[in-house]
């Protein structure tokens, strides 16, 4: 086997992992009837796949995620699935998620990796802040309500995602020093 395609498997071996978690995690979602969005911790894991395997492969790795949802395989929170949560109160969380990992990767050029504050800011900033930023586009429009009333049923979520976010930088902060990523 070749050094290249040796690299090749590793990358799709992680690349499948990472998505096999994604998919896992789908089964602990907490309802909000209120809002229409589950407190989910697909989130949390979709912050890991940005940090864990980068812009390139992590955006990927969530693209086919959320094809495979748009498909209809019920795999997000809660057992959901179809083309239909894309235009949905969901709608934006999602696309908050195949940006997530853009923009990890941006903020890790910017602010580095090397201490555990730097990944809890990158994975609270390109997370879980982007991911509910983009979600209150949604929750507005759907709701009939001013994007302001949305960003505020977005709020909703921050203190829960933030501390999803302490787990997942404490992860790949481990992970880091085991050498397991770069």
């Amino acid at each position: 086997m070749t050094t290249k395609t040796a690299s090749t498997a590793k990358v799709v071996t992680q690349m499948a992992l990472m998505l096999a978690l994604i998919i896992v995690a789908g089964a602990f979602a907490l309802p909000v009837p209120a809002i229409g969005v589950p407190v989910v911790l697909q989130n949390m894991v979709i912050m890991l796949v940005g940090g864990v395997l980068g812009k390139k492969y992590g955006s990927l790795t969530v693209l086919v995620f959320l094809g495979l949802v748009a498909l209809g395989l019920p795999i997000l929170s809660g057992g959901r699935g179809g083309a239909a949560l894309l235009i949905g109160p969901s709608a934006g969380f999602l696309v908050g998620f195949l940006l997530c990992p853009l923009v990890e990767g941006l903020l890790f050029q910017v602010f580095g990796q090397q201490h555990y504050w730097q990944i809890w800011l990158v994975y609270w900033l390109g997370g879980a802040v982007l991911i509910n930023f983009c979600g209150s586009f949604s929750l507005a429009l759907v709701s009939h309500v001013s994007w302001g009333a949305g960003l505020k049923m977005a709020a909703f979520y921050l203190p829960m995602d933030t501390a999803k976010v302490v787990v997942a930088a404490l992860i790949h902060h481990r992970l880091q020093r085991q050498g397991l990523i770069g």
